[in-house]
């Protein structure tokens, strides 16, 4: 731990109190429209936390994983301004606006704290625009009805380096590594009620959305069997969630969906159902696998306006939910959660109610992250070691009770970390300047080169070596998603037309492990 010592205390103070006095001195020409978001962060928000203590300019030269202050350049949607981290963890975010746009508007302090609530591992948030620092506890999820929810305190800029120093200083390098943060989450019996974490919120936006599209279809199609409903609800919803995580990590147009909806309310549509299908079939053309291959969901009649109003809720404002920043591990908890309930039909009702199975166990019991690694590492990771790709081809890694994909996850993760040090360790066989590389090259802010493997690459992969049964039809759709979006993490606006995903109908199965796949039958 790093430890100031009272001249070093001193100068940060006096530091503070210049850019405090130079920002006084001419503070009519700050506030005005011409100076922008962009320039207050060089002359007053870099300056201010370098004081702190933080290297904002990375003079260590550490990796994008390892460097104390990640700072984003051009359009931030979906990330925070800047990321304060120790020993490569994330401590708290800050949001940065203009000092002509404050800091009162409820979707600027929405944003501040969305980012925070969808990570789960970050619960304080800044917001500034130097006049005001507002500091918030992002555990509480953000409501945009309600701004000040959450605010831990607000310092002015006039008090940073006299009366409210102390509380300022709780953001320096040495304070933040001490653990100064832990201390900043509200501890009210209101607050406690508030503390909603994202995938409990998420479970239960998706148990409502379930419900309500389930009542729908079945008004539509009364004839509909329990399996079929079950089966029809949940391509249609997993579908919805899949296109959402596609625009928010960039890798397709963002607001497609959204777009949909907007036009048919603006009556260019007669339903919403024939524009979804045609995105449907895009997708499909686009990236193949199995998700948007033709479906029942696709002419089981629905009401447009109980989807484009789900469809709503999965975009800003309705939304506190940040899709670039929900992973996969964090969605296969939500689901695990999730697939322990079913849709069941009634004389009278339709209705989302645990399984027996579960009812009789005492509810779900999702794997932690730790214990995924340490069998994945003692298993695959052992496995492997010492493997070329070429020898690790033919092993399989088999889960006969694969559930939401938890584990086929780990492994995964653990076979694209090795193939990619693999690579790296001999160049040769990366393939980099071939049609179908096994690696392929971008850069970071700073032009530092990251190299990751191919799209290609991955899904051979995953083809190759995961393999999956579940008893539950619902299930084996949830770990094909989560497989999926596994091999989609870190791409780009991929081009259309491509297929890019591989087909896993014949490595995720829906069967019973010790009888067959056809004991339905």
């Amino acid at each position: 731990m790093i430890v100031l010592s009272e001249i070093e205390l001193k100068i940060a103070k006096r530091t503070i109190q210049e850019l405090v006095d130079r920002f006084a001195l001419h503070q009519s020409d700050y506030e005005s429209s011409d100076y922008l978001e962009s320039q207050l962060r060089t002359d007053f928000v870099d300056e201010l936390f370098k004081a702190l203590g933080w290297d904002i300019v990375n003079r260590n030269r550490l990796s994008r994983l390892q460097r104390e202050v990640l700072v984003e350049k051009g359009d931030t949607k979906g990330r925070p301004d800047y990321s304060f981290r120790v020993n490569g963890e994330d401590r708290f975010f800050l949001e940065t606006k203009a000092p002509s746009k404050g800091t009162n508007k409820p979707e600027d302090i929405f944003q501040a704290k969305r980012y925070g609530w969808n990570t789960r591992s970050v619960n304080v948030a800044v917001l500034t625009d130097f006049k005001s620092f507002k500091v918030f506890d992002t555990s509480l999820k953000p409501d945009l009805t309600k701004p000040n929810l959450g605010l831990v305190f607000e310092i002015e800029f006039s008090k940073f380096a006299d009366q409210d120093f102390e509380k300022l200083w709780l953001f320096s390098r040495e304070q933040v590594a001490s653990g100064s943060l832990d201390k900043l989450t509200l501890k009210d019996p209101s607050a406690r009620r508030l503390r909603i974490p994202v995938d409990i919120a998420f479970l239960e936006q998706m148990t409502s959305w379930r419900e309500d599209l389930a009542k729908d279809v079945y008004r539509h199609n009364p004839e509909i069997t329990p399996r079929a409903l079950n089966d029809v609800v949940q391509r249609l919803l997993d579908r919805l969630i899949f296109i959402r995580l596609l625009e928010d990590r960039k890798i397709i147009d963002s607001k497609t969906l959204k777009e949909i909806v907007d036009n048919w309310k603006e009556g260019r549509h007669r339903d919403i159902q024939t524009p979804l299908n045609s995105l449907f079939k895009q997708l499909n053309n686009d990236f193949n696998g199995e998700i948007f291959k033709e479906h029942p969901c696709e002419q089981m009649p629905y009401d447009s306006g109980t989807v484009a109003e789900i469809i709503d809720e999965l975009y800003y404002p309705k939304s506190p939910y940040d899709f670039a920043v929900i992973g996969v591990e964090l969605l296969g908890m939500i689901y695990e959660k999730y697939l322990g309930k079913t849709i069941r039909l009634t004389e009278k009702r339709v209705k989302v109610e645990e399984k027996p199975e579960v009812r009789k166990a005492g509810g779900v019991y999702y794997t932690p992250k730790w214990v995924v690694n340490y069998i994945v590492d003692n298993t695959v990771g052992t496995l492997i070691a010492g493997r070329s790709p070429k020898q690790i081809k033919g092993i399989h890694v088999l889960d006969p009770a694969c559930g939401s994909g938890s584990f086929l996850i780990g492994a995964l993760d653990r076979l694209f970390q090795y193939h990619l040090k693999f690579y790296s360790d001999y160049p040769r066989d990366a393939k980099r300047s071939e049609l179908f590389p096994n690696v392929v090259t971008s850069y970071d802010e700073d032009g530092a080169q990251i190299l990751r493997l191919s799209i290609y690459k991955k899904g051979e992969i995953l083809t190759n070596n995961i393999y999956g049964v579940d008893i539950d039809p619902q299930a084996v759709e949830i770990t094909m998603m989560s497989l999926y979006i596994k091999i989609l993490e870190g791409e780009r606006a991929l081009p259309h037309n491509k297929e890019l995903l591989p087909s896993l109908s014949n490595n995720i199965r829906c069967g019973n492990s010790l009888i067959g796949f056809d004991f339905l039958e």
